[in-house]
């Protein structure tokens, strides 16, 4: 059994990922086309697959939980601790930062004439402090899955 949850618990930590991290990559090449089309269109259904992505995280948390407790781990194994702390601030950083940012663009988008950007929309997507966030964001998925896969200090 403990096999199968670990499985489930990848399973849907891998889709969280993919949307999440994939998701930002695909929005943020809809920004530089400076399509309003496709910058409406891209973050109105970044709205429904962030939802899926919150469920998919959410499942492999409670999995991952389930898990470890059916493997018989120590949730306070140093390790788990690590994964614990770079879970919350991946999560943080989606709801203070990536959140408000999608719905700024997304409002801006849809207040923008159709056959170019506003200027309140290009200074939205022209904030030298995204490319740092994103890499930070990377760095923390980057971490939580070196963690999980070698287990340092175990």
């Amino acid at each position: 059994m403990y096999e199968f949850l670990k499985f489930l618990h990848i399973l849907a930590m891998f889709l969280a990922v993919s949307l999440f991290v994939g998701g930002q990559f695909y929005l943020r090449a809809l920004e530089r086309s400076r399509d309003v089309r496709a910058i409406r269109r891209g973050f109105q259904a970044g709205k429904t697959l962030d939802g899926v992505g919150i469920a998919a995280v959410l499942l492999g948390l409670v999995l991952g939980i389930v898990t470890a407790i059916n493997g018989n781990l120590d949730l306070t194994q140093t390790w788990l601790i690590l994964a614990y702390v770079l879970f919350l601030a991946i999560m943080a950083m989606g709801i203070a930062y990536w959140t408000p940012r999608s719905k700024r663009i997304l409002e801006a988008a849809e207040a923008s004439p159709e056959d170019a950007p506003s200027p309140a929309l290009v200074a939205l997507l022209e904030r030298p402090v995204d490319r740092s966030m994103m890499v930070l964001d990377l760095l923390l998925w980057a971490g939580i899955i070196f963690v999980m896969v070698i287990k340092p200090f175990s």
